[in-house]
């Protein structure tokens, strides 16, 4: 009855390591404030993305209330009480809870059982991956450039905001110019920022693509799929796939065909 519960307590599995990986991100931010070399605009930059972290812990907090079985359970037997506490500033070192149940409900889960989800919904993990490196490396990018421009009294990057804009915009290719290194390792963060953009956005658009061409996934629960059925599936849709593919081509050289015929038609 215990292992069927924490199969409940267990959301998606992409899920569950995006939000421990942000659990992880959030503690080491909070040794970062107290690393002596780094600038206060740098904090600064930290401190944002501290917030932003702490709305989306919020907003899991409410997912995981509004879809427990037993709200009180959740709350008092299953860690709610530290998930919604870990949302305060002061008190981020209860996110270390949240890294132990995803460690606790991944080892309950199995190791064959999690590969073979990950491998059913291999684009859903793959984007809150990318979610995550996204975020990751816009915050790097934002205390790197920021320490680096510091030392340039010209500098046109010179406020948190003004670092987070610039590597938003520049890890999305868009590139307004309004914001922009002066010194040429700063320059050197933007062709590493806007290579990274292409990576990540270019897997974000094959998830795009997977989502409204692949055909919907049976009912059947992922986590409860045997290695065999879930290489059978995956056939199968690779199939279907297939198949499709072989048909529009039958369907344009049909016409093609008939038009090649009305020609010949015309001609006689």
């Amino acid at each position: 009855m215990a292992a069927k519960s924490e199969k409940r307590e267990l959301k998606n599995l992409g899920y569950e390591v995006f939000i421990a990986l942000l659990s992880i991100l959030s503690i080491i931010n909070s040794g970062l404030s107290f690393l002596p070399r780094l600038t206060e605009a740098s904090s600064g930059v930290i401190d944002i993305f501290q917030a932003a972290i702490a709305i989306i812990f919020l907003g899991d907090f409410a997912f995981r209330l509004y879809t427990a079985e037993s709200k009180s359970r959740y709350f008092f037997r299953e860690w709610g009480w530290a998930d919604l506490a870990a949302t305060v500033p002061f008190l981020r070192i209860l996110r270390v809870f949240r890294i132990f149940r995803v460690y606790r409900l991944l080892k309950e889960l199995g190791l064959e059982r999690i590969k073979n989800q990950l491998l059913y919904d291999r684009a859903g993990s793959v984007l809150y991956l990318t979610i995550f490196l996204g975020l990751l490396i816009i915050q790097m990018a934002s205390i790197t450039v920021l320490n680096i421009e510091s030392q340039n009294v010209d500098a046109n990057i010179q406020t948190p905001s003004d670092a987070i804009w610039w590597s938003y915009v520049t890890i999305t290719t868009v590139g307004y110019g309004d914001r922009y290194p002066t010194t040429n390792p700063g320059r050197i963060v933007g062709v590493l920022l806007m290579t990274s953009g292409v990576a990540l956005f270019g897997v974000f658009t094959s998830f795009l693509a997977n989502l409204f061409l692949t055909p919907k996934k049976t009912p059947k629960e992922k986590a409860e799929m045997s290695p065999g059925e879930a290489s059978a599936f995956l056939l199968v849709e690779d199939l279907r796939r297939l198949v499709d593919e072989q048909e529009k081509t039958t369907a344009a050289l049909r016409e093609e065909l008939d038009a090649m015929e009305k020609k010949l038609s015309d001609l006689q």
